[in-house]
């Protein structure tokens, strides 16, 4: 025993002496943008992200070899890389800056002027010129041929890395120009692209040459691999997701994209990768069983997936090293450190480099201090997207970068940390996993799948396949299947499914929807048959009008009065001029409802009044949605243009039958492709439509199919003689969210001052378009709780609530966290490393709510020990009364009379990359940051639940040196 204790004595210094081992992967991805109907390359973002990221990523590395790191490269990426440099691939934005500017179709020029925008505004602020050009399209003026071949030439450079700028003597001096460029200008910065874009390959295999480096890559197409082995994984990765209604179990699919992928990889490095980055780092048991059969030696996912695997997720499990074996196969599993690889990714582009750096040296040196003794073979994994941060950094990063290398040469001399390559560490022993938990980089598989558009998008490859598959059962030309099932691969890629739903409205998303419908149209085509109609829906978030639909009492008689439409929403058609025809005649469209009806109240342009279109042949039609309903037409009649939703009933004005200046509205369904009659008597009082200076048109809840808390998407149609002439919105739908009856008791109310919502005094809003009116977004003004049977319900109203990216509980902006005090123990951290606040010592708590607009980012039930749930919560909302609501079942919380129940409310502004979704707080505010924080310790919290004035930015105000603000809780005898 003295030996074994003498032995420990001397191998603990040396344990200590040990440094942290920290491997860090870079993952760099394109999805194919290659339209299979038309041949031609669409989006640019391989060869823009070729300019600037991906080689430079490589190339700094070489001025610092004592560095290690692993590059994940994605076939698709390779691929299209490829196809740049052998002229194959032109994409659209290359091909309109070759064209001479004089050669231009109005249709291109709206394009140059609508898209070479397309990049960070960090860029646009550099040059006075483009700033200029920014501000003219934002006054709608037209460009001139100048305006247009600025514009296109300022955008080709300004992604080129501004390193390779300052190598060339030419690009300086355009850089320096800023204007009055030549077609010549173009050209040659177009050339400089492809001789950046030819060095990638041979910079990557250089370093994996001599060791610095290690490549590897995923499967072929970057699919969610767990979901297309069964669907039953997005339901694994989150309880509270649902299922596409389809089958789906491919594993032969599976391992086609796991094998292509490796195939690919060792045609242009000549060997195979040692291990791969999981798409989205999905993984699941099943999936790893896969890639273990696959010959693949590790994988690298999220921490999240560790803690599903019923290991307790902290700096010394995250820092071992796991495997999944199956009849002897193995792989081994690195788990990422999510806060530090987001600090990277989202939050260090908001710091100086220098604070940012030594922020995550720090990190490192502190999980060090931490582990090393335990263990001395500690590896620390940081893997994220290499490509997409850059540009939200000063300098595109490039000082970050650097000057994180530095340091961690500086380090590795001291031999405190060192980098490693994972295919060094995976062959060390690991520890065991009796099941792996199935999830992603995100936790779960919720930005995939689960939301009507994500799920809708499952079901119509399932389909797709599902022919493909009966052609083949039927006897088909074995390599028309090859080639039908090569367009379903492509089609599996998560980026298709990552656009879709309401948690990702980016301006951009359509080519993308656009994209993944035409390689399904093309399955189908291959197959000769006719694609099914709903390939022809575009996919569309609804459109923002100006305010939210909320309650409204209008007199009813076609007149114009003031006051009668406050509280409804306004969207000006702005873009019906768009059409160029002398037919665009809707000028804007009201929105608003009353407890059983839906009013429409329809503006012509100037000089147009309603009632002068009566008995001229036109008629007026309300296209929408039916609540639950599924189909519908791609198109609506006398246009090959989508709506951007199905159209499942259509509700039409003739205005050849109006009298007396009224109509009656005649609904029709959809049905097996046909629009049929199915207007019911019953509720014919109700259906009206007013006719004199505007249209103003009753739809009852009962003609729409509509309930209390259902969502109805919506556009008018103004046709004539079968033709259509206008219609608003142009491309998107609006959106009707009908609010939820509320039941029960009440039995808290807790009131909050109005304009608080300024954290410790001091924030200030984003300056990002979406958070207008840039107040009252973040304003809580009171908090009240109702108990119904077996739930209680907190209804939190707001100053103002909007919901421009579509959110699917009805409110984009606003994050709630609840902490509960109710009993004893309990913690004064919170729950998750994001709001940045410390809780009293005294009020330790005891259960956490999180609600936000989005399920994945805030749908869940936490407790002390780390664990959460989505089951007994449901977050919602009632966007016209500014009401954000959450249903709690009481097996979580139900305190007695008399009890004393102590709460901590805060309001944070919801951001779906910032840490634990909050939204960073920067000294000066940015267009997606808060401004107003003294230093790095900012609370996040913009608003905090208190009755009086002034004790709130006392609370939130106590921060600094490392120190975070200290909450006290509001406390009440529950009644």
């Amino acid at each position: 025993m003295k030996r074994i204790l003498w032995s420990l004595a001397l191998l603990w210094p040396l344990a200590l002496a040990q440094p942290l081992r920290v491997a860090i992967l870079w993952h760099q991805h394109q999805p194919p943008y290659e339209n299979p109907l038309t041949g031609q390359y669409e989006e640019p973002w391989v060869r823009v992200h070729g300019v600037n990221s991906y080689p430079w990523m490589a190339q700094v590395l070489k001025e610092f070899p004592g560095i290690k790191v692993t590059f994940d490269l994605t076939s698709t990426l390779l691929k299209q890389i490829e196809d740049y440099l052998s002229g194959k691939a032109k994409d659209a934005y290359w091909r309109l800056s070759e064209k001479p500017v004089a050669a231009l179709t109005p249709e291109e020029q709206a394009f140059i002027v609508q898209r070479f925008f397309d990049i960070n505004p960090r860029f646009i602020e550099k040059s006075p010129r483009y700033r200029e050009l920014q501000a003219k399209r934002a006054r709608g003026e037209p460009f001139a041929e100048q305006d247009l071949q600025d514009l296109r030439l300022l955008w080709n450079l300004y992604w080129i890395n501004v390193d390779y700028i300052g190598q060339d003597p030419r690009l300086q001096a355009l850089y320096q120009q800023d204007r009055g460029f030549t077609q010549e200008d173009v050209n040659y910065v177009l050339e400089k692209h492809l001789e950046i874009m030819a060095t990638i390959l041979p910079l990557h295999k250089e370093l994996w040459q001599r060791g610095q480096a290690d490549l590897i890559t995923t499967p072929y197409y970057h699919p969610i691999l767990p979901i297309l082995l069964e669907k039953e994984a997005i339901r694994e990765s989150n309880p509270a997701l649902a299922l596409p209604k389809e089958p789906i179990a491919w594993p032969e699919d599976a391992a086609w994209q796991v094998r292509a992928g490796k195939a690919y990889f060792q045609t242009l490095f000549g060997q195979m990768p040692g291990g791969m980055w999981p798409p989205e780092g999905a993984v699941s048991q099943k999936a790893a069983e896969l890639y273990a059969e696959e010959g693949i030696g590790f994988l690298v996912t999220d921490e999240a997936v560790l803690g599903k695997s019923g290991v307790p997720v902290n700096p010394l499990t995250l820092t071992r090293t796991y495997h999944v074996e199956k009849e002897g196969q193995r792989v081994v599993l690195f788990f990422r450190h999510r806060d530090l690889s987001d600090r990277i990714g989202f939050s260090y582009s908001q710091m100086p480099a220098e604070r940012a750096v030594e922020d995550l040296i720090a990190a490192l040196l502190e999980i060090r201090r931490q582990v090393i003794g335990e263990n001395p073979n500690a590896v620390l994994t940081l893997a994220l997207d290499g490509e997409n941060a850059w540009e939200n950094y000063p300098n595109n990063g490039n000082d970050f970068r650097r000057l994180l290398y530095r340091r961690l040469v500086e380090e590795q001399a001291k031999g405190t940390l060192k980098t490693v390559l994972f295919s060094e560490v995976a062959q060390e022993p690991s520890l065991p996993l009796a099941r792996l938990g199935t999830g992603g980089w995100a936790g779960d598989f919720a930005m995939w799948a689960g939301e009507p558009e994500e799920n809708e998008a499952w079901d119509r490859l399932s389909r797709a396949r599902q022919a493909v598959m009966a052609y083949r059962e039927a006897g088909g030309d074995p390599k028309v299947v090859e080639r039908a099932m090569a367009l379903l691969y492509a089609a599996q890629a998560s980026d298709w499914f990552w656009w879709y739903g309401q948690d990702t409205a980016f301006p951009n998303h359509a080519p993308f929807d656009e994209a993944f419908r035409s390689l399904l149209r093309a399955v189908y085509q291959i197959l000769g048959r006719q694609a099914p109609e709903e390939l022809f829906i575009a996919v569309r978030p609804p459109v923002s009008p100006q305010g939210t639909p909320g309650r409204v009492k209008p007199t009813l008689d076609g007149q114009v009065t003031p006051g009668e439409w406050e509280g409804a929403a306004y969207l000006p058609d702005s873009e019906g001029a768009a059409m160029q025809t002398p037919d665009d005649l809707i000028h804007g469209v009201y929105l608003g409802f009353d407890e059983a009806n839906v009013y429409l109240r329809v503006d012509l342009r100037d000089g147009v009044k309603a009632r002068d279109l009566v008995g001229q042949g036109f008629r007026l039609h309300v296209y929408a949605t039916q609540p639950g309903g599924e189909g519908g037409a791609a198109f609506p009649e006398g246009l090959e243009v989508s709506l951007g939703f199905p159209l499942q009933q259509r509700i039409t004005l003739d205005l050849d039958q109006v009298k007396e200046g009224q109509g009656v509205l005649v609904r029709y369904a959809y049905r097996e492709g046909t629009w049929v009659l199915a207007s019911s008597p019953a509720d014919l009082s109700g259906r009206r439509a007013w006719v004199g200076e505007v249209f103003e048109l009753r739809l009852p809840y009962t003609t729409l199919k509509a309930e209390a808390g259902d969502t109805v998407r919506l556009a008018l149609v103004l046709e004539k003689g079968g033709r259509v002439l206008d219609f608003a919105p142009n491309g998107a739908p609006l959106a009707l969210s009908l609010p939820r009856r509320l039941e029960g008791k009440e039995v808290l109310r807790i009131p909050d001052p109005e304009g608080d919502e300024h954290g410790p005094g001091t924030y200030t809003y984003p300056k990002e378009a979406a958070f207008a009116p840039f107040k009252g977004l973040f304003d809580l003004l009171e908090m009240r709780i109702l108990d119904s049977d077996h739930l209680y319900t907190f209804v939190f109203t707001f100053a103002e609530m909007t919901n421009p990216w579509g959110a699917p509980a009805g409110f984009s902006h606003q994050l709630l966290n609840i902490y509960l005090d109710f009993k004893e123990g309990g913690r004064t951290d919170t729950f998750a490393k994001g709001a940045k606040v410390a809780f009293h010592p005294e009020h330790p708590w005891d259960l956490f709510l999180k609600a936000a607009g989005w399920p994945q980012y805030g749908q869940r039930v936490g407790f002390p020990d780390g664990t959460d749930t989505a089951e007994g919560i449901l977050v919602s909302s009632n966007p016209a009364d500014k009401q954000v609501i959450v249903q709690l079942e009481k097996r979580h919380f139900n305190p007695k009379p008399g009890q004393q129940v102590c709460l901590y409310v805060l309001v944070g502004s919801q951001d779906g990359y910032g840490p634990d979704h909050f939204r960073p707080v920067g000294q000066e505010a940015g267009p997606w940051n808060l401004g107003g924080a003294r230093d790095e310790d900012a609370p996040l919290v913009v608003d905090y639940l208190w009755p009086e004035k002034g004790v709130q930015e006392a609370l939130l105000s106590q921060y600094g040196g490392g120190r975070l603000a200290v909450l006290k809780p509001y406390c009440v005898a529950w009644p």
